[in-house]
């Protein structure tokens, strides 16, 4: 008795296309567990999720469902549309890698900003008081920068916090710019001004960088009474920059505040992570950034005096003011800026605060070479230089070089 074969065995796709969804099936599988771990600021669906985070669940319920279908029920035509559109993603990956690598090697206009930006800020740590602080005792590559943090957690030479004998001390107060950002270990203009006044006498000068990215007025004034004065600064030095009247800068629930965690702990923090990372999702929006840059800059920025929280900033840079003066300290503050905020400078001679703008300094470097990049605006290397040579002189000018520490 012959056995007849069946004329229509079940159709199977191949063993690459087995192996492709298969995997695929259980990394968008990982991606929805991962997910439903997720608790939703304002939560509208199950008490948990939001609307929004609901509906990205639901793609990734349906993508999972749809693949399970292609696996366990393959038909030779939703196999040929199942290819298709993983051929469209493979190279769609492959584009996107070559683009997101030639990016991080070319590094146009200074793209890199957007994303050290995010890894700098990961290092901070909470502070009961300021918010946030830097790291102590660490060095990293900031993009092409090289950043060193002493045990103080101020950038510089290791140093002690009581002051030898002999040795004068200026404290620099401020953001990013104090600190030195877009610039390499050596090359802000605290370490180049400490260079400059050890070559005017015998004496033993340290110019301590306390400077932390974000920072405003409130942040420094606490700094400086709670931590600062404890250096036995004989000038203090704060740099003021516009922003410096904005709120304190606050982490976000959840988000990417300690740095280098092993695994993000959600799975918005994981795809917020990646996109503020990403050289290529930065540069889609740049051309519109550099556009928004362009114009303000053709236009007059009101004086920072007119925002809402100026009596907050003024108030903190009168606290300073009172707590040098108490304790015998010179203040000067330098304002960031070229000079032209009429009504700021007003308002620091009605407080009785001695104040300076850096203008002279960014008009002695070339134009084009200010800025440590097209989109990044705080000053290059070259500003440093001419920001620590306009202190000198002004120290100078007031005759602190003879001053003696009396405290």
């Amino acid at each position: 008795m012959t056995t007849l074969e069946n004329p229509h065995p079940p159709f199977r796709p191949g063993r690459a296309f087995q192996v492709f969804t298969g995997l695929l099936l259980l990394v968008l599988t990982l991606a929805l567990a991962f997910g439903l771990t997720h608790r939703s600021s304002k939560p509208a669906v199950m008490g948990r999720y939001s609307i929004e985070y609901c509906m990205l669940l639901a793609v990734l319920l349906a993508a999972i469902g749809a693949l399970a279908w292609v696996l366990l029920r393959p038909k030779p035509a939703t196999v040929r549309w199942a290819g298709n559109i993983y051929t469209a993603l493979t190279s769609t990956a492959i584009a996107v890698a070559a683009a997101e690598i030639g990016l991080r090697v070319v590094n146009p206009w200074g793209i890199e900003f957007f994303s050290t930006l995010p890894y700098h800020m990961q290092g901070m740590v909470d502070h009961p008081l300021l918010g946030y602080t830097h790291p102590k005792s660490v060095a990293y590559q900031l993009g092409n920068n090289r950043v060193s943090l002493n045990s103080n957690g101020h950038r510089g030479d290791e140093m002690p916090v009581r002051k030898p004998p002999g040795e004068r001390r200026i404290l620099i107060l401020g953001d990013s710019v104090a600190f030195g950002w877009g610039v390499n270990q050596g090359e802000d203009f605290p370490a180049r001004l400490e260079a400059l006044l050890r070559e005017q006498n015998n004496v033993v000068w340290r110019v301590i960088n306390s400077g932390v990215n974000g920072y405003n007025s409130e942040q420094e004034a606490i700094f400086f009474a709670t931590e600062g004065i404890a250096y036995e600064p004989d000038i203090v030095i704060l740099v003021y920059v516009a922003n410096d009247v904005e709120p304190m800068i606050d982490p976000k629930p959840g988000g990417t505040w300690r740095r280098y965690p092993t695994w993000p702990s959600s799975l918005p923090e994981l795809l917020e992570r990646g996109r503020s990372l990403s050289y290529l999702y930065q540069a889609t929006r740049l051309l519109q950034r550099m556009h928004e840059l362009e114009t303000s800059a053709s236009t007059t920025p009101p004086s920072v005096t007119r925002d809402v929280r100026w009596p907050d900033s003024l108030n903190a840079l009168r606290t300073i003011l009172e707590l040098c003066r108490s304790h015998g300290i010179p203040f000067l503050l330098a304002a960031e800026d070229d000079g032209s905020d009429i009504e700021f400078f007003a308002a620091m001679k009605q407080a009785g605060i001695d104040a300076i703008s850096f203008g002279p300094a960014w008009k002695k470097v070339p134009l084009g070479q200010g800025n440590v990049s097209r989109i990044d605006p705080h000053p290059s290397a070259n500003v440093h230089i001419e920001f620590a040579k306009v202190l000198l002189e002004e120290i100078r000018t007031r005759g602190w070089l003879e001053a003696k520490s009396d405290h």
